[in-house]
């Protein structure tokens, strides 16, 4: 996949914000992808294994080591008061002209992860994440997006950059194409 982010302040991007590169597939997508992809016949009909899509993405504050491995964002942080994932707002597929890959954004609002005003958080990681319970056999239910519970999610897909500070002035605009 590719991960292309910047800041905007009033629609323009913000010299020196723009970052992207290659993200990570973890052991968490690459179970999701085995399982979405496969139909269980012991149900009588054949049913998916999962039933959950790609639907969230969180930011975060830490850095780790990109591989396989990562099971959650090292310090998630709250895009919204409680709340740690942000249902994608914007979904692309297929992509011209070839139908192999899938374009996922958000942009994060200038009240979005900035709480207060006068803060400035240095996002330095991300993930994205299903929209579904990963608890549940078939990702079936609805996804815990609280911060309280964000160290317990595991990302499919997992980024690290270098940190860009986002202020209650900026907007953060995340695209991330996943690419077969």
């Amino acid at each position: 996949g590719w991960v292309e982010l910047c800041l905007r302040e009033r629609g323009k991007i913000v010299r020196g914000s723009r970052r992207e590169g290659n993200n990570i597939w973890t052991n968490t997508g690459r179970e999701y992808l085995a399982l979405h992809m496969s139909l269980d016949p012991s149900a009588g009909v054949p049913t998916p294994y999962r039933v959950d899509n790609m639907g969230c993405i969180g930011v975060g504050t830490g850095s780790q080591i990109e591989e396989v491995g990562v099971l959650n964002l090292v310090q998630p942080v709250a895009a919204s008061t409680g709340v740690f994932l942000k249902a994608l707002n914007a979904v692309s597929f297929p992509l011209t002209p070839v139908r192999t890959t899938s374009r996922y954004q958000y942009t994060f609002a200038e009240n979005e992860i900035t709480l207060t005003p006068a803060a400035v958080v240095n996002i330095s990681e991300l993930g994205l994440f299903t929209d579904g319970d990963p608890a549940t056999l078939r990702g079936s239910g609805p996804r815990d997006t609280t911060i309280a519970n964000a160290g317990a999610q595991s990302p499919l897909a997992y980024k690290t950059i270098e940190p860009v500070g986002k202020t209650g002035g900026l907007e953060l605009e995340v695209s991330w194409e996943i690419r077969f």
